[in-house]
């Protein structure tokens, strides 16, 4: 397990290539991203992460039937009865109320040099011109989410600070 300080040298390292070019704050948003790095499997140069962020930077109420409760998470002590909805945020959203979830998750341990497939990426969202999809350059593929957080936290920042 990663300690803290960890954490944060892999969020403040990781580079943010390419966002969205529309807004999210409105709804709720799916973002897809492609996340590179050094391979941390041997034998391999690149590993690629491929998935979907589902994100609502406000407020989320939901009804009782919707999984998981507050009390699978927090445990049966720390459930207060009159709490009426939660929010959930991660490390880079301070302050700001996020729910954030991640889905459909593809990795790939890839024989070609990070540059290449970088470009190779790049080179066929743009072909396919999708506005959507973000890029990522992550210090440590082992440990990706802390970077796919740096890349919906920046998004995030970015609408708020309008």
């Amino acid at each position: 397990m990663l300690s803290f300080d960890e954490m944060r040298e892999i969020f403040q390292r990781t580079r943010i290539i390419r966002k969205p070019t529309y807004g999210i704050v409105s709804g709720y948003h799916e973002l897809p991203y492609v996340c590179l790095g050094a391979s941390f499997e041997a034998g391999h140069e690149t590993t690629e992460v491929r998935g979907k962020v589902h994100v609502s930077p406000r407020f989320v109420i939901r009804p009782p039937h919707a999984e998981p409760s507050y009390e699978e998470i927090f445990g049966e002590d720390n459930v207060d009865a009159a709490l009426a909805g939660r929010v959930f945020g991660f490390l880079g959203f301070r302050g700001r109320p996020v729910e954030c979830k991640s889905e459909h998750i593809e990795v790939q341990h890839l024989d070609v040099s990070l540059d290449r497939v970088l470009s190779r990426t790049l080179d066929d969202l743009e072909r396919k011109e999708d506005i959507t999809t973000g890029v990522i350059i992550t210090p440590s593929s082992q440990y990706y989410p802390v970077s796919v957080e740096r890349f919906i936290a920046s998004i995030v920042e970015d609408e708020f600070s309008v």
